[in-house]
């Protein structure tokens, strides 16, 4: 009986490593050994090769010397556009990726279709080339439904291109445990307002712990950042620093609750810090925005104040310390609607679906007619 090929489409991913000075062998080590979440999932479920700035940084000669010059992410598009015809379908995942390669893709009608994962397209720097460059763009992936909405109504992509699914979250890495339960935290580095939480927090008798650093926030046009270790007005019961992934897992498990304090804002900023304490099993208190609408059902898997009022955010928090075993209920409730909606590897599976989908055809921007050659094989 002999055994058929398997057929996969070559795909080359775009992204940013971010922060992280670590390299891919030495994260995947601590991924697989739980000592970190699972951020490399998505690269080995679609098998694909990653354009990331390690990637800018090895390119010999004048290409090379060329690549330095320029910000990465143009690198990096200039790059996905010279690799383009190798591969059945790029994939980019952040919204300055997705501008600056649909750029390309647009002016040089490149046929190798283009995915785009992003949540914050009613940025101006976003949306407005967006606008002119959209058919650079063949699908995208979003888990805001205000943003959905953004990138079919105000930059005019079809309703059928832009595909809402759940906001992931590492639902192994972050679970349940016994714990001391002794403080009060908070995280994040998206239109936090931490300053709101410090003057409600102010009194308290158990310790308030902020993690975060650089925080940033969308004023206007302007995108500022504020290291916030050194803005912060320094009260005695609160401790701002920054945490890796298995100090922040345990800050969780050691919270009464977790609050998520925001600027008012369109985009579901605070959905990661929200979706790691409800996969912990923790009770999350949540500015209700514009944008932060798609996770919490208030007074059953978290609770939201409103932006900016202290009085009403100290009162919520007296409310869950006051009433543990309804705190506690509520993060049981948390943890299962988890396991039900966001797990990481449902994302990963959406990702791979459309993916794949994509990989048959060739862009709109010729005709979007379905590919005749063959996919590649691995």
């Amino acid at each position: 009986m002999s055994s058929e090929p398997v057929v996969r489409p070559r795909i080359l991913l775009v992204k940013t490593r971010g922060r992280t000075a670590t390299d891919r062998g030495e994260r995947l080590r601590l991924e697989q050994s739980g000592d970190e979440p699972r951020s490399l999932l998505l690269e080995e479920v679609l098998a694909c090769d990653v354009l990331d700035e390690g990637a800018i940084e090895s390119t010999e000669g004048w290409r090379g010397r060329l690549y330095r010059r320029l910000p990465l992410f143009v690198s990096q598009a200039i790059e996905a556009a010279r690799l383009s015809s190798s591969y059945d379908v790029v994939v980019t995942w952040s919204e300055r990726h997705t501008v600056a390669v649909a750029a390309l893709f647009a002016v040089l009608r490149v046929p190798t279709p283009h995915l785009a994962l992003m949540f914050w397209m009613s940025k101006p720097s976003v949306r407005w080339p967006l606008r002119v460059f959209r058919s650079g763009v063949d699908r995208i992936v979003t888990w805001s439904t205000i943003q959905r909405d953004v990138a079919v109504n105000r930059i005019g992509f079809r309703g059928e291109a832009v595909v809402l699914v759940r906001h992931p979250v590492d639902q192994v890495f972050f679970r349940p445990e016994n714990n001391e339960r002794r403080i009060l935290f908070s995280a994040g580095s998206t239109q936090r307002d931490f300053g709101i939480l410090v003057e409600a927090a102010r009194g308290l008798s158990i310790p308030v712990r902020i993690a975060a650093s650089l925080v940033v926030a969308l004023k206007g046009v302007k995108v500022s950042t504020v290291d916030v270790r050194e803005s912060l007005k320094r009260e005695e019961n609160v401790q701002v620093d920054a945490l890796n992934s298995s100090a922040l897992r345990d800050a969780y498990s050691q919270a009464l609750v977790v609050v998520v304090p925001l600027l008012q804002t369109d985009i579901d900023a605070g959905v990661n810090v929200i979706l790691e304490a409800m996969a912990m099993g923790r009770p999350v208190i949540s500015t209700r925005t514009k944008g932060q609408i798609d996770v919490i059902e208030d007074g059953k898997t978290g609770v939201f104040v409103p932006p900016g009022d202290a009085v009403a955010l100290r009162a919520s928090i007296d409310s869950l310390l006051q009433n543990p075993q309804v705190a506690e209920d509520m993060g049981k409730r948390a943890r299962a609607y988890v396991e039900a909606h966001h797990r990481l590897e449902d994302f990963v599976e959406h990702i791979r679906v459309h993916s794949f989908e994509l990989a048959g055809m060739y862009s709109k921007r010729w005709l979007r007619l379905p590919r005749e050659m063959p996919l590649h094989t691995k």
